[in-house]
């Protein structure tokens, strides 16, 4: 069942208003919305700037907390429409350390209700082992979206 909503070329042309958005430009990170039932959000290239999970080259536990809490606010977003929400809830989970230059989340949608969705997303190395995982939940506000916020 899809989660983000429109054609192909309307989904691209979200990603792209969600890529361009101050925070994930800073972060240095971008939007995919070619699955309509998976939201991904893509750090490549990974710069020293994202490194230093445990004294090491490997991404730190911040900046996957920051790709997780994107991710799900996303999933969150397109289960709101018209209404402004956020991630109320992050629960980050650590398995391995994220190695590489390209870190992929990916997020889906696991319920949504009136005003509170749960989501949740993964990091996998590319032998496909889980390297870290999140639950979220995204909450409405009550106030009406402002789309030049994202």
């Amino acid at each position: 069942m899809p989660i983000i909503p429109g054609t192909p070329e309307q989904r691209a042309t979200l990603a792209a208003q969600w890529s361009a958005h101050p925070g994930m430009r800073h972060l240095g990170a971008r939007a995919d919305f070619s699955d309509p039932e998976r939201v991904r959000v893509i750090l490549e290239p990974v710069g020293p700037e994202h490194r230093g999970g445990m004294g090491t080259a490997a991404v730190n536990g911040a900046v996957i907390a920051s790709l997780f809490d994107a991710a799900i606010g996303m999933v969150g977003h397109f289960q709101l429409p018209g209404r402004r929400a956020g991630t109320a809830q992050l629960n980050v989970q650590f398995m391995r350390p994220v190695q590489g230059d390209r870190v992929e989340v990916v997020a889906r949608l696991a319920r949504a209700g009136s005003n509170l969705v749960f989501a949740s997303a993964e990091i996998t190395d590319p032998e496909g082992r889980l390297c870290a995982r999140a639950d979220g939940i995204v909450a409405a506000s009550g106030g009406a979206a402002d789309d030049r916020s994202l």
